[in-house]
This record gives structure tokens, sequence and C-alpha cells, in this order.
């Protein structure tokens, strides 16, 4: 018989249970869980607590007796320590903490049952769980709690741009649409609400922000070029971060397109009578025109506007190989937020026609026709058993796996940004769909970095080419 001294009584519905205080760590209101996909029922989702990516089970799906509904102000989560491991329960109510009487408790003397006893309080029975009995391997996905040494990705860098390609980020800006060559872009973020303004600078300079530990000067790229000023509380709104050398300036613009590689044979320069040192060439594509900003415009507003620090950059520790820093593409589907290594990336372009492919799995919307590359397309908010809705946002985000090209479905991309080591927990299981879980802002923040060959195998996608 197992040694209880304090039994923590719990409510699941209309019954009540209890597990030993010994067993369980901390008891908290329910935080933000970001919820796994294809993750087994029930998985709730994972928090982060102190540092950690802790996974919570829903212990009345675990039961199989309902879920919990972690929106109620009852509602807890008690965290536990199972084999070294830490694990959170979700609980529609904590009840008390009981002194242990040992002459109202009854041992379960059958075998191969959860319950480990019954415990007599007044006029209910509290039963008495092991939690290692109800926890089993497959309900959980193990996250590495602390820092960890980057993953060698199993795909090659397929970010190299071809002989007669460039590669271009495209945004928008008052129905015009722009182009700046992705060489100078080191990131892609949400406009931040904490912009310092700066007392005697040009009106375009918005002020400056902090970014990991780095201050940078913040510009309206309307106003810099003549436009009403950007919306900076638009969610369309993102911050353009600007790099030459070890120089960086932030550029918010009104809405980011896509990123691709385009023919450099489309690309028109301008003539002397229409040229001007902001923008360099033309790009017409089949639907718009497109300014490309002269990227030594860029670089001169870099150079006379980025602020000197006395650190040493992110840029510099790159070269000298001491940065422990991943570069991600995050996009989002539905309410979460999900992101790709850059290195297994090739471009991100926005929604194209897709045609259909008979017999194909729901997932698999069919292929496009890219310069003359047939590319399947994987409605990822179908895989991961989201619903799939296709908005003027919608993005097909061109990935490589094993020199296949496959286009991925998304809601909208938010940002391509550097993520130092410290806020990444890897997986622990390599055949997981979940290849890291990203923690930022304290934690309220979780984005969760995808495994591609989780998603579709390589088999699949050619099987999918043959068809097509």
């Amino acid at each position: 018989m197992k040694q209880i001294d304090t039994i923590l009584q719990i409510r699941l519905g209309d019954e009540y249970f209890g597990i030993d205080s010994d067993d369980s760590n901390q008891i908290l209101r329910v935080p933000i869980i970001t919820s796994i996909p294809l993750a087994n029922n029930s998985l709730s989702g994972i928090v982060v607590l102190n540092g950690k990516i802790v996974p919570v089970l829903d212990l009345k799906k675990v039961l199989g007796i309902g879920s919990v509904d972690a929106k109620k102000d009852a509602s807890r989560i008690i965290t536990l320590n199972v084999d070294g491991e830490d694990i959170a329960i979700l609980v529609d109510e904590v009840v008390d903490a009981l002194n242990m009487d040992e002459s109202n408790y009854d041992e379960n003397t059958s075998e191969d049952n959860f319950i480990i006893g019954f415990y007599k309080q007044k006029d209910d029975l509290i039963q008495i769980i092991e939690p290692k009995s109800i926890i089993k391997d497959d309900m959980i996905e193990g996250f590495e709690p602390i820092e960890v040494k980057k993953i060698s990705d199993d795909i090659e860098d397929v970010t190299s741009k071809s002989m007669d390609t460039d590669r271009y980020l495209f945004f928008a800006s008052k129905q015009e649409f722009f182009a700046v060559d992705i060489e100078l872009v080191a990131e892609l973020i949400f406009v931040p609400d904490d912009i310092t303004p700066i007392a005697g600078t040009q009106n375009s300079n918005l002020g400056a922000i902090t970014l990991r530990d780095e201050v940078i000067d913040v510009f309206d790229f309307n106003l810099v070029f003549g436009f009403e000023a950007v919306d900076l509380k638009s969610d369309d709104a993102r911050l353009l971060i600007l790099r030459d050398e070890n120089k960086k300036l932030a550029l918010c613009v009104e809405n980011i397109q896509e990123i691709k590689d385009i023919d450099l044979s489309k690309i028109e320069a301008l003539s002397g009578s229409m040229r001007d040192n902001k923008i360099q060439s033309l790009y017409k594509d089949d639907k718009n025109i497109v300014s490309i900003v002269s990227s030594t415009y860029f670089r001169g507003l870099i150079d006379e506007f980025s602020v000197t620090t006395q650190t040493q950059t992110f840029s510099q520790e790159q070269k000298n190989g001491s940065s422990n820093m991943r570069e991600l593409a995050v996009f989002a589907i539905e309410k979460e937020e999900f992101a790709f290594d850059i290195e297994s990336v090739q471009e991100i372009i926005t929604y194209q026609e897709v045609t259909p492919l008979p017999e194909s799995d729901e997932y698999i919307d069919g292929i496009i026709n890219l310069r003359g590359s047939i590319i399947p397309v994987v409605n990822l908010p179908k895989k991961l058993n989201f619903e799939a809705n296709l908005t003027d946002k919608s993005k097909i985000v061109v990935c490589i796996i094993d020199d296949e090209k496959v286009g991925f479905l998304v809601d909208d991309v938010n940002d391509i940004m550097f993520i130092e080591d410290r806020f990444v927990s890897s997986s622990k299981k390599s055949e997981s769909l979940i290849k890291s879980t990203i923690s930022l802002d304290g934690g309220e923040r979780v984005i969760l970095e995808l495994r591609l060959k989780q998603i579709i195998s390589i088999d699949d996608l050619q099987d999918i080419k043959k068809e097509g």
C-alpha cells in the first residue's frame, strides 16, 4: 500500500478524485494553452511555466468522462512530476487538501486499475488516482526544458539563388506595389507598441525600438516616399528590419505581399528622365507593376540613421561563428502560430489558383505551375485539423523536401525572424510533427516549429507529381 499523508481533492464533473499531494508541484489558474495539432485527444496543448514547456492533459478526457472547460473560473492546472518529467493536468476544480485518516481509506486490490484506493470524506467518496498509471507516453509530446544546441537540419540549404533570378520581398503601399532585395532584409516582425519618439528628427522617423538589446531607428516607408502615414495599429502593418553589414534600420510598411524569386530579364531599368535615387527599376508580373526600391538608397538610409552601439551585433556574431540563433518563417493558422526553418523555405507567394487532382487526399488542394515547375499544394489547415478559409491574406509557402518542391497553404505569414536558442525547446522525439517550441514575451507568445517530413513524405510528393 502506498503511504499517503495528504490527499489533494479534485472535482471532475460531479465526481471527486484525489491524488497524493506529494505527487503535485503547483496548483495554478489556467494560463494560455497552445494546442498541438494532430496530438492525442487527451492533450489540451502546452504551456510555458518557469521557462519550461509543459504538456497539459485534460484529465476528464484521459478518464473518458468528457472534457474540462478551461475558461471557467474554477478550472485549474496541477503540475506533476512523473518519472522526472513535468506534466500538468487540467481539472474542473481543486476542492481541498485533506489530511489522510487511514480508517477512512480502502485500498483497491484489483490489478491494472488507475484507481489505487477509495477515501470516504463525509458524504463523498473520493477515488484516489495514481498519476503514473493514467499518463501514457503517446499522450504527450516531450520537449527539452532548457536551452539546447541547434539541431542540424535534414534538409539541405536551398536558399541560394540561381544565376538568372534574384529574390525580393514584395509589399504594398496605398494601392502601389514595391519590392526590396531580400539580401537587405534581416527580419520581418509585428509593429511593437513601444516605439520611443526621438526629439528633433524628421517626420518620417517614428522613433526607436529595442530589439534583443539593440536600439534600432524606425522609419515610416509611406512618409519617406510621400504617402499618407502607415496605420501602426493595423493588423497588416509590419516592420522590415534592414541590415547592411553591422548596421540596422527598421522600416514600417502597410502590407507584406510575398517573397519570391523573379526573372532578371523581366526587370526594366528606369530611363534617365524617370530615374530617381529611390526607385531603381520596375518589375511587371501578370497583375501589377512593381517598383524595386534602390538597394543603394536603403544602404545610404541605414548608414545615416542606424544607431551605433558598443555591443557586437548579430551580423558580426554570425561572421565570428558565435551566434546561437535560428531564422524562422512564422505563419498563422487561425489564432495559432507555426514556423518553418527559413533554410527549407524557397519562397512565399500570394495565393494563386490551384488545379485540383482527382482522388488525392483531402488535404492536397492540387498543383500549381510556378515558373515551369509543377508544385503540389498542401492545405495545411486541413492537414492539421483546422478550418480552411481562403482570404486575401492567404499565402503559399514553397519549401524543399529532399529536392522536391511543395507548397503549403497558410492563413498568413506573420514574421521572418531570428530566434535565440535560449527561447527554443526542441522535441525529444525525432519523429514528432513538432520540431521545437519557441516561447516569447514571457510565455505569452508560443510558436510551434513544424517538421516538414512529418507533414508529407517524399514518397507521397512523388506520387502526387506523377498524378499531375
